[in-house]
């Protein structure tokens, strides 16, 4: 959940003084962790990370290892209303309010950004496995000025939005509950009756974080006869992408999405 707080006679296109506040729910008890990133990237970024038992503070991911996750300067932590609980349902539930431009920071913008979201599988900080995942946001388009507003799941394809203002993961998400996708397959219904099948396949000696070499598996199941299409994008938008796409009765082939007509 999110909400831009916007001072008196501000507006939030060009706001000086505007903070965002979050709050992260988690079905079991874990540390939280929301990210701010520029290029959709964990190393490079900047977190806030909640632990049950402890305050949530800012952070520099430096890589992957938790090593190098390097607690920000106090002078950088300056997220008011900042807590981690759990509750008696066994949510966890992270809140905090941020500034939105800090000097030195990646700035939060009225606009498109990029976010990184981990989990741990305990209350224990430690490498976060498949519980991770990037995605795009755009809070202008959302409607996020001064109202609080739930964060639909980005990968609901019954969910209408318009082209420009379509919030989609950046990075695979594993929806079968932590299965490892580098041994079977793991499923992702896409939508009723539109099933997508993936895995991704590590040469001997390979990590899948840093793979050179690594290819993935796709199977798309769909209950009924039409062409099938899967896409690649850097921003969640059609045009620019790229895609591979099947028409019953001839060879799947890769294209390039150039635009919304078929020519």
């Amino acid at each position: 959940k999110y909400k831009i707080n916007v001072p008196e006679g501000q507006n939030a296109a060009n706001c000086e003084g505007c903070s965002i506040t979050m709050e992260l729910i988690f079905e079991g008890e874990a540390w939280l962790s929301i990210a701010f990133s520029e290029d959709g990237k964990m190393i490079g970024s900047e977190a806030v990370i909640g632990i049950p038992g402890s305050i949530p503070q800012k952070y520099m991911l430096g890589g992957y290892d938790v090593s190098v996750i390097q607690l920000m300067p106090e002078e950088q932590q300056t997220l008011t209303d900042a807590g981690i609980t759990v509750n008696e349902d066994g949510q966890t539930v992270m809140a905090f309010t941020k500034l939105m431009s800090e000097p030195g920071e990646i700035e939060i913008v009225y606009g498109e950004n990029r976010f990184l979201w981990a989990h741990g599988n305990d209350a224990t900080l430690a490498h976060h496995g498949n519980n991770r995942a990037a995605f795009s946001l755009d809070l202008a388009a959302a409607g996020a000025a001064v109202a609080e507003e739930e964060v639909t799941d980005p990968t609901d394809p019954s969910v209408e939005v318009e082209e420009d203002s379509v919030n989609v993961p950046d990075a695979i998400q594993d929806p079968s509950g932590g299965q490892d996708c580098t041994v079977n397959f793991c499923d992702n219904e896409l939508t009723t009756g539109f099933l997508q099948k993936y895995r991704i396949n590590v040469p001997d000696g390979q990590d899948p974080e840093t793979c050179d070499g690594c290819t993935i598996d796709m199977e798309l199941i769909y209950d009924g006869e039409a062409w099938v299409s899967i896409g690649f994008s850097l921003n969640g938008r059609m045009i620019g992408s790229e895609a591979v796409i099947g028409i019953p009765g001839s060879t799947t082939l890769k294209y390039n999405l150039n635009g919304y007509t078929d020519n």
